[in-house]
């Protein structure tokens, strides 16, 4: 079996957007993503990172990438080279070769393709360039839009994790889905 690749510095572009590394003046535009209540809603985290959070991470996240094997893509998604969102990809098992991205994207960027462009990029990042078998992701049963770009990325839907996660005081439901570098 092949080793897995540790990819650094990241530096992918496509049609309308590129991936690459977040660097320390990118802080401001990460916040406002970050802290913007339409994006909010849809993530994780229990509260927004403040500035100060912000501007620990990403030196932080650039320390972690260099480690061997690298099993952490934390990436600025770019218009330009002003960053409009965050994508990601985590090696969850290295010797099982499967991985998961995320993504998110400022709100003034939604409903233009944009979002399939990234999830491509990630998809080409984890296969072909550090060598996974499987990608997964999760969203939201009721985020309809983030569904439709995961179909037109060529995701596939597995099923849906009950109650899967804790999030803000409740219990959210997550559609899984995945593919494999055998499907592309």
């Amino acid at each position: 079996m092949t080793e897995l690749s540790s990819v650094r510095p990241v530096e992918l572009a496509g049609g309308r957007c590129a991936l690459r590394e977040w660097r320390d003046d990118d802080a401001e535009a990460l916040h406002a993503l970050t802290n913007d209540p339409r994006v909010t809603e849809w993530v994780l985290d229990e509260a927004p990172p403040s500035l100060d959070d912000i501007r620990a991470a990403v030196p932080a996240w650039r320390r972690e990438a260099a480690g061997e094997p690298r099993l952490h893509y934390r990436l600025a998604v770019v218009t330009g080279d002003r960053p409009v969102g965050l994508g990601s990809l985590t090696v969850e098992s290295p010797a099982h070769r499967r991985g998961e991205i995320g993504y998110v994207l400022h709100p003034d960027h939604w409903g233009r393709g944009l979002g399939t462009e990234v999830a491509r990029l990630l998809l080409r990042l984890g296969f072909g360039e550090v060598g996974l078998h499987r990608i997964e992701v999760t969203t939201r049963p009721d985020h309809a839009a983030s569904r439709r770009m995961l179909d037109k990325a060529g995701l596939r839907p597995e099923g849906v994790s009950r109650e899967h996660l804790f999030v803000r005081g409740r219990w959210w439901d997550s559609v899984r889905y995945a593919v494999l570098v055998t499907d592309r």
